[in-house]
């Protein structure tokens, strides 16, 4: 009898320490996933890859300068676009039925895309600041101006 008591005191005390240890893990696991992600404005996790939230097609919703909204102006400048951004690293801008294509990539660091329109040399960096599923938040600063594009999907 004193066995049996003694077997499920230590079944309830290996189990409290297996609670007790997953326990631990959930917080850990709460805690990094909490954390600060890598783009400021978010998110702070997500399951699918920075490439595959990239690849999408996208219109622009706000276009800031310098922090001041131009979004009416820029649309009726643009009219009808789509920026579609391919997972073969190619990218298609269309305006008004007007094509421009390129490639595009991450920096080292996927902090920032870089595009290269085709026939071109020159790299474009444009900063990542709120990467989803739904929306894409870029950043253009030539020194003089501070452009913000927010794009949602199409």
């Amino acid at each position: 009898m004193l066995n049996s008591i003694l077997n499920l005191l230590l079944k309830i005390i290996n189990m409290k320490k297996f609670s007790f240890i997953m326990l631990a893990m959930a917080f850990m696991a709460l805690a990094t996933f909490s954390s600060c992600g890598k783009y400021e404005d978010g998110p702070g996790f997500s399951l699918s890859s920075k490439k595959a939230r990239v690849a999408n097609t996208w219109v622009i919703e706000k276009c800031m300068v310098n922090g001041q909204d131009i979004t009416a102006a820029f649309l009726l400048f643009l009219g009808t676009h789509s920026l579609e951004f391919k997972k073969d690293g190619s990218y298609e801008f269309i305006v008004d039925g007007d094509r421009e294509t390129g490639t595009w990539s991450f920096d080292s660091k996927k902090e920032n895309l870089e595009l290269m329109e085709s026939g071109s040399t020159t790299k474009y960096l444009q900063k990542i600041t709120r990467l989803t599923g739904d929306e894409m938040w870029l950043v253009e600063d030539d020194g003089t101006d501070k452009t913000e594009y927010h794009y949602k999907s199409k």
